[in-house]
């Protein structure tokens, strides 16, 4: 964790020769962050540069003592919900000219997502930010704004229920 700390601070001198050990480092989390609201790749993609931008953009508001991966996942989850929003908002628009609407697709191998389908979009969240992303529950509190004690709740009620549904997947 220490030698993301530096890079970061490298970053903010405008030094960019370690911004590949950077984004090697936390590409897995603002990925997951993003997939797991948008579930399409290529937009996932191409949200996750722009995560690493406004990141950049902003390095110089990046407290020294914040989590770095906590900060860029909400970067990304935020950036995800506003382009599932306006998404949304177009597909409203397009049926309302009575056009028909690409469906979002999702990767058809893909166990993971397959599995966490089985759970609400909270449940959801909570279980990829705390299992494939790695943070903890008091770091979990403040992306999905709920208090501890809920986000103790909501996630062992969804591992509860992946364990009563992981024979439909075994």
């Amino acid at each position: 964790m220490d030698n993301i700390h530096v890079i970061i601070e490298e970053l903010k001198k405008r030094d960019y020769s370690s911004f590949d050990t950077f984004y090697d480092l936390t590409k897995n989390q603002v990925f997951y962050a993003i997939i797991n609201i948008i579930k399409d790749h290529s937009l996932a993609e191409d949200l996750m540069q722009d995560t690493y931008v406004k990141f950049l953009e902003k390095i110089d508001d990046y407290k020294s003592n914040s989590n770095p991966y906590a900060y860029l996942s909400t970067i990304g989850r935020n950036l995800a919900i506003n382009m599932y929003n306006k998404r949304k908002r177009e597909i409203v628009s397009e049926e309302i000219f009575e056009t028909i609407a690409a469906p979002i697709v999702e990767e058809p191998n893909d166990e993971i997502f397959k599995i966490l389908d089985l759970l609400d979009p909270i449940e959801k969240e909570i279980v990829t930010l705390h299992v494939i992303n790695d943070l903890k529950f008091r770091e979990i509190v403040p992306i999905v704004d709920k208090p501890l004690g809920t986000v103790l709740w909501i996630y062992n009620k969804a591992i509860k229920k992946l364990r009563e549904r992981a024979d439909d997947f075994i």
